[in-house]
């Protein structure tokens, strides 16, 4: 289904069904739900994902990809659907994933990353709005201190 405009990208609203059956109409503004606003590439993985019953390990074996990438393409996903993804995993439960051999230490090591990155990018710009006024902070170069 056609989602966005061709023309300048906004979303499109449905404004009239037709019964082939008997052609009845129904006009008016329809919002879409959440699945159809989703690419055809994004529904095809929901389904496979769906067949291989979550297993995010099946999921990248079958797409050639690794653990984290099918992952990340999930949480995508669910941000287009308007949910909240919890990156929260703590390192315990990835070790306990290699343990239980749903990942390789490989794909945990990424894993490992991805969090350690995710929780600069939250935590950065709060450390550094604090040393910001503060000479003795290596980071930052004479010109910007106060």
């Amino acid at each position: 289904m056609i989602n966005k405009c061709p023309n300048c990208g906004d979303d499109l609203v449905i404004t009239s069904y037709k019964c082939n059956s008997c052609l009845t109409e129904v006009s008016g503004e329809f919002e879409m739900g959440k699945f159809q606003m989703l690419d055809i590439e994004d529904l095809e993985f929901i389904e496979l994902f769906l067949q291989k019953r979550g297993s995010i390990k099946d999921v990248g074996e079958i797409l050639g990809i690794s653990y984290p990438t099918v992952r990340n393409r999930i949480d995508k996903i669910v941000k287009k659907l308007g949910g909240k993804i919890d990156k929260k995993e703590s390192r315990i439960d990835i070790l306990n994933m290699v343990d239980r051999g749903e990942i390789t230490p490989d794909q945990a090591s990424e894993l490992l990353k991805e969090l350690k990155d995710e929780w600069r990018k939250e935590n950065d710009f709060r450390y550094a709005k604090r040393r910001k006024n503060y000479s003795w902070t290596s980071e930052w170069s004479f010109g910007s201190c106060r």
